[in-house]
Parts: C-alpha cells; structure tokens; sequence
C-alpha cells in the first residue's frame, strides 16, 4: 500500500497540468500580441522595401538597356516590363518585381509625378537613363506617414512625416552622388 501512495505523490494531477498548460497558452498569446509589429512598423518596413526595389529596378534598367514600369494597384503595387509585342506585363511571381500586397492597414495614396497625380491605369517608367520626373509616394499605416522620393539625379529616398512636408516639392532633394 505504502508504495501506491509514494507512486501517486511522485506524478501530477490533470488539473494541474491544466493549470500550468493553460498559464502557458496565455504567456504565449501575450507574447505573440506584445512581439507582432504594428501597422506604423509595417509601413515603415514597406516604404523601405518599395525604395529599394526601385533603385533595384533603376540600376537593372541601366545595366540591361531594357526599361521598367512601377504603378499602385487595388491593395498593394506592381512592377511591369515590356514583352515582345511592346505591351506592359506583369513579372512572374520568383521575381523580386512580382505584384506585392501592402501589409496590415498599410495604405499608398498620394503618387505623384512632377508634383501631379498619377492618373488610374498610368505607371511610373524607369528607364535605362534613370527618371525623367521627380517622384513622389506616401505610405501611411498606424498614424505613421512615410513619403518616398525620387527623381532624375537622385537616389529613391525614404522620409518619415516629421522630415517630409507637402509644400516641400520633389525636387528639393539632395542630389544622388555614386560612381556609376
């Protein structure tokens, strides 16, 4: 007899592997809620993400001699490039220029060429000698604004709203310096 009472005094009881099971489940929501970037954290992460694949797209329109589009598109953007028969297409989805959603409540609005909006079904050509008007994009999502710019002597640039004014035009940028 005595043996069965150590046995039972050496285990634990299901309620409370409950307890501590469910103690856990709750520190792991909890983390998992605490860790998950906010909606400013996601549009500042795209507004990077979108610069560098412009320059990205910038540098191989040089390198290539063959030009390369950019526009917005209902939820996210695209980039395009002209196939034989001298239309724009759409890259193939193991391209780095593959269509993108914009993440959580990340929207784009305010495209603007030569401080003009981009009218619905326009896009943005890159072409091998770079830009040929001044850019401008904002990315808003989580109370955070951020504003890319770029034109034809300068890098794509990133701009957090405390940085980037509207009345500031695209061309008040510095100038883009690089060895090629």
């Amino acid at each position: 007899m005595r043996g069965n009472r150590d046995a039972r005094r050496a285990g634990f009881t299901l309620i409370e592997l409950l307890v501590v099971m469910s103690i856990i489940g709750v520190l792991a929501a909890t983390l998992v809620f605490v860790a998950a970037p906010g909606d400013a954290t996601l549009a500042r992460k795209e507004a990077r993400r979108l610069a560098a694949l412009l320059e990205l797209a910038l540098a191989e329109t040089r390198a290539s001699g063959q030009s390369i589009a950019w526009s917005p598109v209902p939820g996210g953007y695209a980039f395009w490039r002209k196939a034989e028969d001298g239309e724009w297409v759409g890259f193939p989805e193991d391209s780095p220029y593959r269509r993108r959603s914009l993440p959580g409540a990340t929207l784009l609005h305010d495209v603007l060429v030569d401080a003009q909006p981009l009218g619905p079904g326009e896009r943005i050509v890159l072409t091998p000698y770079g830009l040929s008007a001044a850019i401008q994009v904002a990315l808003t999502g989580g109370g955070a604004s951020v504003t890319l710019r770029g034109g034809a002597l300068r890098r794509i640039s990133v701009q957090p709203d405390s940085h980037a004014r509207k009345d500031d035009p695209p061309s008040a940028e510095r100038p883009r310096i690089h060895a090629g």
